[in-house]
């Protein structure tokens, strides 16, 4: 499983070596940077990418409340608020943090934070790879409208789609190629060499200059 990429900003040096002290438990945790107010917040978010912030709230300079309007929605982490005053708990869910930690806090409290931020940023993760499979499907499907596994072959003036891998054998007639499925058969006007760059080479054999059988059909084959 991969790394969360986290960074601490506090204002009170012990405040942070406590956070730090408690992530450095889980090995799953890469402490990316630390900060001292919001504007420090905002330069390492932007330039390390973190998955997760720990963030204090009242800080010198820029709030975290500041730090986290300062950071486009695109590229927010996850953020979990670590703060001394219980006013700003309703603010801090509006601002979609995925949790609020009320110093002073125990260590279980501060797991509990720290294992939910991490089922959150697995959650995204899993969506983005979802995300990733759905667009490859997609251009998959799209080229397929078009790809090598299907035919459009003219019968009696009307189209007719056919499934390469349907087909038992291909056989050179002139300008053309016979196309031999089980109970039907096309005529296609293409060369050898144009269907042989279509067809897959792990179910279709050229066994002579003019003949290409599928070698994954059970059905007998006959040239004529």
């Amino acid at each position: 499983m991969r790394s969360i990429r986290t960074i601490i900003v506090d204002d009170e040096v012990l405040g942070r070596a406590r956070i730090r002290k408690l992530l450095a438990i889980n090995d799953r945790i890469q402490i990316v940077g630390e900060g001292a107010n919001g504007t420090e917040a905002i330069r390492l978010i932007e330039d390390y990418k973190p998955d997760r912030v720990f963030l204090d709230i009242e800080m010198p300079d820029k709030n975290g409340f500041q730090a986290v309007d300062g950071i486009s929605i695109d590229e927010r982490p996850f953020i979990v608020f670590v703060t001394a005053h219980d006013r700003f708990a309703l603010k801090a869910f509006d601002v979609q943090a995925t949790d609020f930690v009320l110093k002073p806090y125990d260590d279980e409290r501060f797991f509990k934070a720290l294992d939910f931020a991490i089922k959150q940023i697995e959650m995204k993760d899993q969506s983005t790879l979802n995300g990733q499979l759905i667009r490859i499907m997609d251009d998959y499907r799209s080229k397929s409208n078009t790809n090598p596994f299907m035919l459009t072959v003219k019968v009696r003036g009307v189209d007719r789609k056919i499934n390469l891998y349907d087909v038992i054998s291909i056989e050179a007639d002139g300008n053309y190629l016979k196309l031999q499925l089980e109970k039907e058969r096309f005529l296609l006007r293409n060369t050898m060499q144009q269907m042989l760059e279509e067809l897959d080479d792990s179910c279709f054999l050229r066994v002579h200059r003019s003949v290409i059988i599928n070698i994954n059909s059970d059905s007998p084959r006959t040239y004529q």
